[in-house]
Formats: C-alpha cells, sequence, structure tokens
C-alpha cells in the first residue's frame, strides 16, 4: 500500500510538471528586450561561417535585424535577401517601400542553409 501511494505522488508530480512545461505561456516577443542587434547580411555570415556556433548563439532568441526591404509578401518580409521575417499579422508594408531600410524583431527559429537565409517569426516592425 505505501509503495502505491509513492509512485502515485510520482505520477502526480510528473504529470504537474509535464503538463507545466507543454501549456507554458506563449512569449511575447514584441514586448521582450532584444538580445542582439545586427545587420542582416552580417547574422547570415555569422551563420554560414558557423552554423552551429551562431545557433548556440541565436536560435530562439529576441533579436533585431536590420536590412534593405528586397521582398515583401502580405505575413513576411526579407530584409537584405538575408533575413526571412514572419508576421502574426498584416504588416502593411507597400511594395513601393522595396530598397527602404527596416530594422525588424523576431525569434530565430534558424538557419536555411540552401537559401542562405536566416528566419525570423513573430516578427514586428521596430519604429
Amino acid at each position: 500500500m505505501k509503495k502505491l501511494i509513492i509512485v502515485l505522488v510520482i505520477l502526480a508530480i510528473g504529470g504537474f510538471f509535464g503538463y507545466k512545461y507543454l501549456y507554458q505561456s506563449h512569449r511575447n516577443i514584441e514586448k521582450e528586450e532584444a538580445s542582439f542587434n545586427l545587420e542582416a547580411i552580417s547574422l547570415v555570415k555569422e551563420f554560414s561561417k558557423d552554423a552551429e556556433l551562431a545557433s548556440k548563439k541565436y536560435l530562439n532568441k529576441t533579436i533585431i535585424v536590420k536590412g534593405a526591404l528586397t521582398e515583401i509578401e502580405s505575413n513576411s518580409l526579407m530584409l537584405a535577401n538575408a533575413a526571412y521575417c514572419t508576421f502574426d499579422a498584416n504588416h502593411g508594408i507597400l511594395e513601393t517601400n522595396l530598397n527602404s531600410v527596416y530594422s525588424i524583431k523576431g525569434r530565430c527559429i534558424g538557419y536555411d542553409e540552401l537559401l542562405e537565409i536566416v528566419k525570423l517569426d513573430q516578427a514586428s516592425i521596430i519604429k
């Protein structure tokens, strides 16, 4: 009987921590302070030089990237053909703003070696 109680307590504690891990609160990247602020091209150079080291440094961190706007889609932008930034909603930037310089804050989610671009999600435009 005592072993059964111990097992149930351990399962309950494990279940509690598992639930907390799975359903942790959503990060608000827009309100988070950026860990890094750099040019989009510099960021890609770091990843192409040593992807493993750059991943440890930037992956899942809030960063600000700056560069000329080279591509516009309804929910995403490309800066300097180096940083692909995905927004949760329409960003409102028009095609006439191509080649204008923007600073975008977002969460670094990885590097695409084939296309040689860094990807950010939950992006927001820095005023």
